[in-house]
């Protein structure tokens, strides 16, 4: 999952955990890289969420980007039980 400003266009992306990225305005930020997101910034209306299949929400859009992260969180937890039973 990444993030764009639309500030400065910067795409930020965290790639692991407790991993803090600002774009280079310092609208905004990413952290969680695969294990969960967390971001923030001075304005939401200027941050749009870039989820793995393409779906883009503007952070401002509250209702809607949780219900895709709530989506996605539920494909990440299918896919590592898929893994667990794999390896087992």
């Amino acid at each position: 999952m990444k993030i764009k400003c639309l500030s400065c266009n910067d795409i930020i992306e965290s790639k692991y955990r407790h991993n803090l990225v600002n774009c280079k305005c310092g609208n905004c930020y990413i952290d969680g890289g695969q294990d969960y997101l967390h971001f923030g910034g001075k304005d939401f209306d200027k941050i749009l969420i870039l989820f793995d299949d393409g779906t883009e929400i503007l952070a401002s859009e509250e209702d809607e980007y949780k219900n895709k992260y709530d989506e996605w969180e539920d494909n990440r937890i299918k896919e590592l039980a898929k893994n667990e039973s794999i390896n087992n």
